[in-house]
């Protein structure tokens, strides 16, 4: 028997490890996983039922039901093999140079293919309120640049894997085995280019450093293959004038990238990576084989069944709708007038520390109570369903992939057509289904779809102690990113814009420091985390246990012994030996175990409610104890 004194995450998540199986189509069984998989069980159960006729569907499903329809007839996709393949390639076939390519790049782009073109308007990091263009880096092969180094075990094994999957497909697409090779061997070439000049994971999370404005001059002298104002232009339907650049370390270095001489194997990464893609849409043996490559990153055994696939599908164009249908159908509106109250009862808090904080200036505190008292709330669901998604139609006589491509291309005009317009903020990013949370730093808000709103995260009727180490302590993590490394460079609007003394801020990064110290050499099954890569969420689960906690504590019978245990609870999780090294690689959360462990350590209240003593493996000194909020 673990005794929590010595590990907090498997003392009182015991008999669930013991007993908890990973499903066979997952690389993982945890909380959140298990959560969602029970509504998406619950959601399918409904959505096969409205299909059949069984029972009425709600008006507002029918896009909904239609693609699902569509995409769950296995009989005509079986029938059709590889055929959505072979022609989802003759545009890609056609071409025969970089001019070739630059006139098409836009409508590839619209249709959803991979171009290695990675281009959107979202908020401006410097006037969050209206919307900019914005041009990201291609993706590489593997998770991260970092499994490119000589040294990476993983390297070879999982260019080996992707190898054997796109071989596969480009056969059954009716390419030789000599051509296949070659297809894989030039793409693999191509990718090749990429590892030192895009951005790593642990780079990206620094997000409020990749902003590199340029004016469209500017950025289109970046290519001579490749006429990038026009392509932009045909994107957005209006001439552009300035864009947002991720990173500047590739595009300094983008003319070597798509030189002339790179044509041949860059047409044949074309064909391979979309090979890949539009399996997705042909038999279900070839979508099988199309996640293989996924399966062997995570370690899941086998591929969703034929029906979870059609779901997933249809839910990935029109989850707004069915996520309406779940919100009616399992959110109360006394669970949304709870939630809220306790959203309202954490920003108090966080007010209250803020106030007293003893390390920032007045100037500064002032600024900080400002941000937090702008800050938008969002609980369970949009106020409205997107029209967009009620209007659009599926066509029953057209192929799944047609109707998919042309939903995508509805989607991408909608969101592209929005440049220079003032920023919609009542948008959600998430569908009210979602199992997760989040915080938006660029319109400074809280979202908290309805699908964490559920056990174990909260129960409307259970112990305030049980709700605040849940959902509390999910509430105030998501609080405190507004404080984080990231989050603490935008304004109370949104916008990139300092308001810290210079003294607070070598102060904040200072203990942010600490922090990063205070994660250095842990490891997770043998597996080492880096503290830079999970630096925010260390912060946000850091501030966010010490804000629920004080919430807790001002309540009625309070245990601290209960808020702690559900504190751990929420982050049980079992998880394939890939899936443990896949995400110490990319994932900016630390490990499950971790997040249970590691904040805990820093709270006096901790060690008195279970009479942690030096000597225990829960143990933490006064003096190594860390604190940021």
């Amino acid at each position: 028997m673990v005794r929590v004194q010595d590990d907090l995450f498997s003392a009182i998540n015991e008999e669930w490890l013991k007993t908890a199986k990973i499903r066979p189509d997952m690389p993982s069984a945890s909380s959140f996983t298990d959560l969602y998989l029970s509504i998406e069980d619950d959601m399918r159960a409904d959505t096969k039922a409205f299909a059949s006729g069984a029972e009425q569907s709600p008006t507002y499903l029918k896009n909904f039901i239609d693609l699902y329809k569509l995409a769950g007839d296995w009989d005509k996709r079986n029938e059709e093999g590889a055929e959505p393949i072979r022609k989802a390639l003759k545009p890609i076939l056609a071409l025969n140079s970089f001019r070739d390519f630059s006139l098409a790049l836009a409508d590839l782009d619209l249709n959803g293919y991979a171009s290695s073109f990675n281009v959107g308007v979202t908020p401006d990091f410097k006037q969050a309120d209206r919307y900019i263009f914005w041009v990201d880096e291609p993706g590489t092969i593997l998770p991260d640049s970092t499994y490119y180094a000589d040294d990476n075990p993983q390297k070879g094994p999982l260019l080996t894997a992707w190898s054997k999957m796109t071989s596969h497909l480009l056969i059954a697409s009716g390419y030789s085995s000599k051509q296949s090779e070659t297809i894989v061997e030039d793409a693999k070439k191509f990718d090749a280019l990429l590892p030192k000049l895009v951005l790593s994971r642990e780079e990206q999370t620094e997000y409020y450093k990749n902003y590199h404005p340029k004016s469209i001059e500017d950025f289109s002298a970046y290519l001579d293959t490749i006429d990038l104002n026009a392509y932009i232009e045909k994107l957005v339907g209006k001439k552009v004038d300035k864009v947002i650049l991720s990173s500047e370390r590739f595009w300094k270095a983008a003319k070597e990238v798509y030189s002339e001489d790179q044509w041949p194997i860059f047409k044949n990464w074309l064909i391979a990576k979309n090979t890949n893609y539009f399996a997705s849409f042909a038999s279900y043996d070839l979508f099988k084989f199309a996640g293989s490559f996924s399966r062997t990153l995570t370690g899941a055994a086998q591929a969703p069944s034929s029906e979870r696939e059609a779901y997933a599908l249809a839910h990935s164009q029109f989850g707004f709708l069915l996520g309406e249908y779940f919100r009616i159908k399992h959110f109360s509106p006394e669970a949304k007038s709870n939630v809220e109250s306790m959203i309202h009862k954490m920003i108090a808090v966080y007010r209250d520390r803020l106030t007293h904080n003893d390390w920032l200036g007045p100037k500064t505190i002032k600024k900080a109570i400002n941000k937090l008292d702008h800050i938008a709330i969002k609980i369970g669901y949009p106020d409205k369903v997107p029209t967009r998604f009620l209007e659009r139609k599926v066509d029953q006589t057209a192929t799944l992939m047609d109707n998919y491509i042309s939903l995508s291309r509805q989607e991408a005009r909608f969101r592209l057509s929005r440049w220079n317009t003032k920023v919609d903020t009542s948008e959600w990013d998430m569908t009210a289904d979602t199992v997760n949370a989040y915080y938006d730093p660029q319109s400074n808000s809280i979202n908290f779809p309805a699908g964490i709103l559920q056990l174990p995260f909260y129960e409307f009727k259970r112990d305030p102690a049980a709700n605040y180490g849940g959902i509390g302590a999910v509430i105030a993590h998501e609080v405190s990113h507004a404080f984080d490394t990231n989050g603490a460079r935008f304004d109370e609007k949104g916008s990139l814009n300092n308001w810290w003394t210079k003294d607070d801020l070598k102060e904040f990064e200072n203990r942010a420091k600490a922090i990063v110290q205070a994660w250095t050499n842990l490891k997770i099954d043998g597996v080492p985390v880096n503290p830079k890569l999970t630096l925010t969420e260390n912060i946000a689960d850091l501030g966010g246990m010490s804000a629920a906690l004080q919430a807790a504590e001002n309540g009625d019978h309070f245990s601290a012994r209960l808020f702690f245990s559900t504190w751990a609870a929420i982050w049980r999780m079992k998880a394939n030996d890939e899936y443990v090294k896949l995400l110490a690689s990319i994932d900016e959360h630390a490990p499950n175990k971790l997040r249970a462990n590691e904040p805990v350590k820093n709270f006096q209240e901790f060690f008195d409610a279970f009479a942690i003593k030096k000597g225990d493996g829960m143990y933490r000194a006064p003096e190594d104890r860390v604190k940021l909020w």
